[in-house]
């Protein structure tokens, strides 16, 4: 079964064109973005420039980057149960070559609560801070957004019958990959591979709490081919989706490469502050799914201020700061499914199956904390077979943003210690420092914009040492 990628995407790109000309006659609103950007680095980009970036940022360290995207939201305050968005955004760069690509292009429609949405849209999932963290495990943004249909509801529902204590989020979406070379199997490349996702989140507390407890589970599993890479079990696509969604083994096995995190958070918010305290817990494929894996995993702590500061005010003033701490060191089960040794220890973000691991495009899917094979320093061993050669891991994560003389602040930094893959270890614990801070201040021009700059470092033996800066504009808003 093969999608043809390149009509689709300008089919709908049509679609979502024709809608925006209807889009004064409807009760939406309509917002834009435009950004300039350019940067230099003294080697590779450094990884806090690219990282969790959607795979628009090159990696060739110097190069000029523009940015365009129309979105229609939906309209809280539209009582209309039947409401549809969409939205565009077009990627260009050039550096050592040109390079261009649609990032967003969906359209969807609500009713009620529930949305279903066709195209391709940058999403996360897991809990965790998204402005400062290192990235959520799973899905953190990293990679470009991938074509896809999606059902689900996006927003916290409360459940009436229980004064809107409890409520709870969910999506179900099976997206394509393109083709992917294969590891293991009877062939060495199959056309078609898809992704499929669902998670299902809880919130205890409502708005008017100030305690608030989250729970939840992702799962995510890269799949296709199986007719072709395992004949002998007369897979055909039917059966092999429902293996797949499903979790159902097969010969001890599962189909595909699982991925996903058990989650729980809990929030409280004080008169000045608000604190989030949350934990992702990884499961994998094999043993790792059916017993999770309690070792490994992200922590973290965000604190905000939900107090504003006095109007006109120029003093230094923080507004935010988190810290995590990352391990995948382990990937280690204590209690192997069926007593196979097979199942003992899993590679996080590879596939034995296929040699693209958890990427697309030549991004992680996943936290960008497991590179590329291809970005770090040439001089660590690496396989052929993995998607990334450092998946076993320690980091400490550090972030803050601050307001000072009209200007917005930002800080973050990363401190890791990286030991390889089982398949490819480094001879010794390999560490590694990325920095970045960033100002933006805005300014009366061109009807209201902004410029920004930023500063980043990559230190140590994981990356190639490298200092970068980036210049650039970006404007912002809502049309009329």
């Amino acid at each position: 079964m093969s999608f043809p990628i390149f009509q689709m995407r300008v089919c709908l790109t049509l679609c979502i064109f024709f809608l925006a000309l209807h889009i004064h006659a409807q009760d939406s609103t309509v917002y834009y973005k435009a950004s300039v950007v350019a940067a230099g680095a003294t080697s590779q980009t450094p990884f806090w420039e690219h990282a969790n970036q959607n795979g628009s940022i090159p990696l060739n360290g110097n190069f000029g980057i523009i940015n365009a995207g129309i979105y229609k939201v939906y309209n809280p305050h539209n009582p209309r149960r039947f409401q549809w968005s969409a939205g565009i955004e077009g990627v260009g760069s050039y550096g050592k070559s040109a390079n261009g690509f649609i990032s967003d292009a969906f359209a969807a429609v609500r009713i009620g609560r529930i949305e279903i949405l066709a195209g391709q849209k940058k999403m996360v999932a897991g809990l965790t801070d998204t402005t400062m963290s290192s990235g959520s495990l799973a899905m953190a943004g990293n990679a470009r957004p991938y074509p896809k249909v999606q059902i689900g509801i996006t927003e916290y529902f409360p459940l009436y019958f229980t004064h809107n204590f409890v409520a709870f989020k969910f999506t179900y979406s099976d997206g394509y990959l393109g083709p992917s070379e294969i590891n293991y199997g009877s062939v060495t490349r199959i056309p078609d591979t898809y992704l499929h996702q669902k998670q299902l989140y809880l919130r205890l507390g409502n708005n008017n709490h100030r305690y608030k407890i989250y729970l939840g589970v992702n799962h995510q599993a890269i799949w296709g081919g199986e007719d072709k890479t395992t004949p002998i079990y007369k897979l055909d696509m039917a059966k092999a989706y429902w293996y797949t969604i499903s979790g159902k083994t097969l010969d001890y096995r599962k189909v595909g490469t699982h991925f996903g995190t058990v989650d729980l958070g809990g929030e409280w918010r004080g008169k000045d502050w608000s604190y989030f305290l949350y934990r992702q817990n990884i499961y994998e494929t094999g043993s790792l799914y059916r017993i999770i894996n309690l070792y490994d995993g992200l922590n973290g702590l965000s604190m905000k201020r939900t107090k504003p500061l006095p109007k006109g005010a120029t003093y230094f003033a923080f507004r935010s700061f988190l810290l995590e701490v990352v391990g995948t060191h382990n990937q280690v089960n204590r209690s192997p499914f069926s007593e196979l040794a097979i199942f003992e220890r899993g590679n996080y973000f590879n596939s034995y199956i296929y040699r693209r691991g958890w990427s697309y495009y030549g991004s992680g899917i996943g936290t960008p904390l497991a590179p590329a094979a291809g970005n770090t320093k040439d001089d660590l061993l690496r396989n052929d077979s993995e998607f990334t050669n450092n998946s076993r891991f320690w980091a400490f994560q550090t972030g803050a943003t601050a307001t000072w003389l009209n200007l917005a602040l930002s800080f973050k930094g990363t401190y890791t210690r990286n030991s390889g893959t089982f398949l490819s270890p480094f001879g010794s614990v390999k560490q590694q420092v990325s920095l970045l801070i960033s100002a933006e201040r805005n300014l009366n021009i061109f009807n209201g914009c902004s410029v920004y700059s930023a500063l980043s470092s990559d230190i140590g033996e994981l990356y190639p040492n490298s200092y970068g800066v980036m210049l650039g504009i970006r404007k912002s808003g809502f049309l009329d």
